[in-house]
């Protein structure tokens, strides 16, 4: 088994702002793919590759988002955590735990912020 993640879903009380944010500090150029499941879920696509782990922002009664709610998700970030970090405040989110060392119990650097929706998210940087 060499991945236990398959997909997450991120809770958003309003998909415009949440897709901004996420296009902002992930440097994602293109537009984000959206459908309306069932007619009245919003559901925004994140990059992905044929084989990778992604996932979506999803805006529905069902799915609250809150900080320090629920499931802690970890993205990759690609390059210099700190320069990611740096875009989190002015896209509407929050630095909850800065850049640190994973030391010994992995390589590389991780962060947690507050995305725009109150969400705490993971980061994850071999940088």
């Amino acid at each position: 088994m060499a991945n236990l993640v398959t997909w997450f879903e991120i809770p958003t009380s309003d998909i415009e702002r949440a897709k901004t944010f996420y296009r902002t500090i992930l440097g994602i150029k293109q537009e984000l793919r959206q459908e309306n499941l069932g007619g009245d879920m919003p559901y925004v696509f994140l990059p992905m590759e044929p084989g990778d782990v992604s996932g979506a922002l999803v805006q529905h009664p069902n799915y609250k988002p809150g900080e320090g709610q629920g499931v802690c998700v970890y993205l990759v970030v690609h390059g210099d955590l700190n320069n990611t970090l740096a875009k989190v405040e002015e896209a509407g989110g929050s630095v909850l735990i800065p850049k640190m060392p994973l030391g010994e119990m992995s390589p590389g650097y991780m962060a947690q912020i507050t995305d725009s929706e109150s969400n705490r998210i993971g980061l994850w940087s071999a940088e």
